[in-house]
């Protein structure tokens, strides 16, 4: 069974962050032409995005899944009639988008307000909820091919797109929003085709109320879920804008958190792949196994962070071209180890959400929203604008581990997942960062043999106990 989530996290991961490390290798060329006000109007913009990005689907998603499990013969009618209502409710979310953007655009950008609307409001107008319909039904079906295809081509014409616009055109930030307009659209247009006329998922625009209102009932609760990690993930832009602080340091701490964006697609490919196993697990009682699963991923993710992130500082000096950006190594090194809890969350949150007891969920990850949001506006006057960054992982570990302590997971875990442990294992891994991330390369090299040899003794010798 790991060797089918190993396989699934690499066409889900490693196969769309081939374009993404192509990318990262580009930054020579990218941050030559960029400067930190590039970086400083896409993070505010991105943050004003994800300001009311979670009412998008309006966490229907769950619903939707729920529908493909256990309405095996006709979960095509309901997916249709989800698919009707959202597109309508889309035209309502592209209202108010245009309207946070306009609202939270930078001075430097306001020249181009208005483009900047248009390119991220056309792909919603047009295709609604498409793409996320057929990477779901792909994601369940356990196809990860052709979801990993689509990715491919549209990073690749990204990436074609960002350098024609960036480099060539000298377009700045307004390169980027061009290019991911113009890749949400063929995005849609690829999954438009089979949803429509293979698998015969039309939007039907007569629903039936109560399928809309049941579906609902589960899925609003989950909006302060989702919307907790806006608040975790791009509140902090807007919490520096509210400050005063400058364009250019928002820019600073915005291209540091691009490495941590990379860390999270990364996971979240974890995640796709996982879940849909850990709910067949589940279905079939193999709770040991589900234990020993997620076990092996949080202690691999722990080690393959840990590495990655104390060579980050050699990293930067390598691909970061603009020797202010470089200094930013620090943070992006915080940023990536944030994702640390990832593993145990989505392994607690499968519990709830196989089971559908997900309407406390929202107190754990709203309320590690606010404690983020509370503790910088409290700190970032005295400390400055790298303090997000530090409040954003502590807020994590709150918000992924909090789930253990919910009385709905106690009632619906058969296993115990040693929470604290790994806890204590994580903050001690970005303790042990902190410090080998400066140290003299030749130490790194040390240190890196001696993890490397204390993995493969442990890997060895406990080869014969693996029951997974």
């Amino acid at each position: 069974m790991f060797k089918k989530v190993i396989s699934h996290s690499l066409i889900y991961g490693l196969a769309p962050f081939i374009p993404k490390i192509i990318n990262l290798l580009m930054l020579p060329i990218f941050t030559a032409v960029l400067n930190p006000i590039d970086y400083g109007v896409q993070s505010l913009l991105n943050s004003s995005m994800g300001l009311i990005g979670v009412l998008a689907m309006l966490g229907l998603n769950l619903p939707l899944t729920n529908a493909f499990y256990k309405h095996n013969y006709h979960y095509k009618k309901r997916w249709s009639q989800f698919y009707g209502f959202l597109n309508l409710w889309m035209i309502v979310y592209a209202i108010l988008l245009a309207g946070i953007i306009y609202c939270i655009v930078p001075i430097e950008a306001k020249g181009n307000v208005f483009l900047i609307i248009v390119f991220n409001v056309i792909p919603i107008v047009l295709f609604g909820p498409t793409a996320d319909l057929g990477q779901l039904y792909y994601q369940l079906t356990q196809q990860p091919k052709q979801v990993v295809i689509r990715t491919v081509i549209i990073s690749f014409i990204t990436i074609v797109l960002n350098y024609i616009t960036i480099v060539v055109l000298n377009l700045h930030y307004m390169g980027w929003f061009f290019s991911t307009c113009v890749s949400t659209l063929l995005l849609n247009v690829s999954y438009w085709y089979p949803l429509h006329y293979k698998l015969k998922i039309k939007p039907v625009y007569h629903f039936k109320t109560i399928v809309i209102k049941n579906g609902l009932k589960v899925s609003l609760p989950m909006i302060p879920h989702y919307y907790g990690s806006f608040l975790l993930g791009s509140a902090d832009s807007l919490i520096l804008k509210y400050y005063m602080v400058a364009t250019v340091q928002i820019g600073f701490y915005g291209f540091a958190a691009t490495f941590g964006n990379l860390m999270a697609l990364f996971v979240g490919a974890i995640n796709t792949a996982v879940v849909p196993i850990l709910f067949q697990m589940m279905r079939n009682k193999e709770y040991l196994n589900i234990r020993n699963l997620i076990w092996t991923i949080q202690g691999a993710f722990l080690i393959a962070v840990v590495l990655g992130c104390m060579w980050m500082k050699e990293i930067f000096q390598i691909v970061v071209k603009n020797e202010n950006l470089q200094a930013t190594y620090f943070l992006a090194v915080v940023f990536i180890m944030g994702h640390c809890y990832r593993p145990m969350y989505f392994g607690s949150g499968s519990f709830l959400f196989y089971n559908e007891k997900t309407r406390n969920l929202w107190k754990v990850t709203f309320g590690a929203g606010v404690f983020c949001v509370a503790a910088n506006f409290l700190l970032i006057p005295f400390l400055g604008f790298k303090v997000p960054v530090y409040v954003l992982f502590f807020s994590y570990l709150v918000m992924g581990y909090g789930v253990f302590f919910l009385k709905d997971y106690r009632e619906s875990a058969i296993v115990d997942l040693k929470p604290l442990i790994w806890f204590f294992m994580t903050i001690f891994s970005f303790i042990i960062v902190l410090f080998l991330v400066d140290l003299d390369y030749r130490l790194k090299l040390i240190s890196t043999c001696i993890i490397l040899v204390f993995v493969a003794t442990f890997f060895f010798k406990n080869r014969h106990e693996r029951k997974i």
